[in-house]
């Protein structure tokens, strides 16, 4: 049981995170989902708590399957990501004829389209991420890596403040603690990646 449990942890990591978050999400909506806008939403919360999965299972230590894993969730993350704005700027030109920016700012407010700015900054730099990490071993021969790392930790951060403020789902002081027990578990694991990228880029001489 425990080598079932270890060899699949990432798996049932990404399980539980995902039931947890889809759950509270629909108490939100009392088990009802009438409009798109209603849910686009949740496509971004499984991006991000896919990814928060990466960083968290990587700082406890790599599975005997981890590549698989990574391989399957990646692909399942850029489709995510994807969708997340897409439904949302069909629906909304199918609504009101607006494009962007002016269909994100018309939605959200002037006062919180930097929220939006962020997660297009972040969106960028994960499919940016995406593309480099197939040259990962000459990045990191170069010293570039680290820094792309330190980027998409930052994307993460981004996102983290982005779904905090924009998420419909933020009405729910369930939902509130559990996204802020998921950025504060999340920190030391970013912190903990970046390190240990710089040093495979830039290993002690001693």
């Amino acid at each position: 049981m425990y080598y079932f449990i270890k060899h699949y942890r990432a798996w049932f990591l990404l399980a539980f995170v995902s039931s947890i978050s889809v759950i509270l999400w629909l108490m939100t909506l009392s088990g009802r989902v009438g409009s798109m806008y209603q849910f686009f939403p949740i496509l971004g919360v499984l991006a991000w708590t896919t990814m928060w999965v990466h960083y968290v299972a990587g700082s406890i230590g790599k599975s005997t399957n981890d590549k698989q894993f990574t391989k399957w969730t990646e692909a399942v993350v850029l489709l995510l990501i994807v969708a997340h704005p897409s439904i949302f700027l069909v629906q909304r030109f199918l609504d009101t004829g607006s494009l962007p920016p002016e269909s994100y700012v018309s939605y959200v407010g002037p006062l919180r389209a930097w929220a939006v700015v962020i997660a297009i900054a972040a969106l960028a730099t994960f499919l940016l991420y995406d593309v480099l990490k197939r040259f990962r071993s000459k990045l990191i021969a170069r010293g570039i890596w680290p820094y792309f790392s330190l980027l998409q930790a930052s994307a993460m951060v981004a996102i983290f403040v982005h779904g905090f403020t924009l998420g419909t789902s933020m009405n729910s002081v369930y939902f509130v603690l559990w996204w802020i027990f998921l950025g504060v578990l999340l920190v030391p694991c970013l912190v903990l990646q970046v390190i240990r990228d710089f040093q495979a880029s830039f290993p002690s001489k001693n």
